[in-house]
C-alpha cells in the first residue's frame, strides 16, 4: 500500500474530510502537521478543517469486523474478570482485566 505517510497518523480518514469538504463548499484539501487544510469557501487563506465537522461525518460509520471483534473480546474479559475479581475476593483479575481491556482498545487506533 502506497499510502501518504502522515494519513496513518489522522484521526478521521481521507474520505470524511473529502467527503465534509464537498459538503461544505471547501475546495484543495491537503495534509499539514497530521491536520486537514483547506480553502473555505471565498478564503485566500486555507484553514484547518473543524473537527467537529469531520465527527459528525465520521460518527455514521460502521464498526469493522475486525474492530467490532476487539470489542467483543474486550466486553467478554472486562465481564470475566469482574466475576473472577468477587468470586476470589481480590482486585488482581481486574488490573489484569483492564490491562487486557486497554490493549485491545488501543489496537484499533490508527
Amino acid at each position: 500500500m502506497d499510502r501518504h505517510p502522515s494519513l496513518q497518523l489522522l484521526k478521521y480518514s481521507y474520505q470524511s474530510a473529502v467527503a465534509w469538504c464537498q459538503e461544505h463548499g471547501w475546495t484543495d484539501l491537503f495534509i499539514e502537521q497530521y491536520q486537514y487544510w483547506a480553502f473555505p469557501p471565498g478564503g485566500v487563506m486555507p484553514l484547518p478543517l473543524p473537527t467537529e465537522g469531520l465527527q459528525l461525518i465520521e460518527l455514521p460509520v460502521a464498526l469493522s469486523p475486525q474492530q467490532r471483534r476487539l470489542q467483543m473480546w474486550a466486553l467478554a474479559i472486562a465481564l470475566v474478570t469482574t466475576g473472577l475479581s468477587g468470586w476470589l475476593q481480590s482486585l488482581f483479575p481486574l488490573v489484569i482485566g483492564f490491562s487486557c481491556c486497554a490493549l485491545l482498545i488501543a489496537a484499533q487506533e490508527p
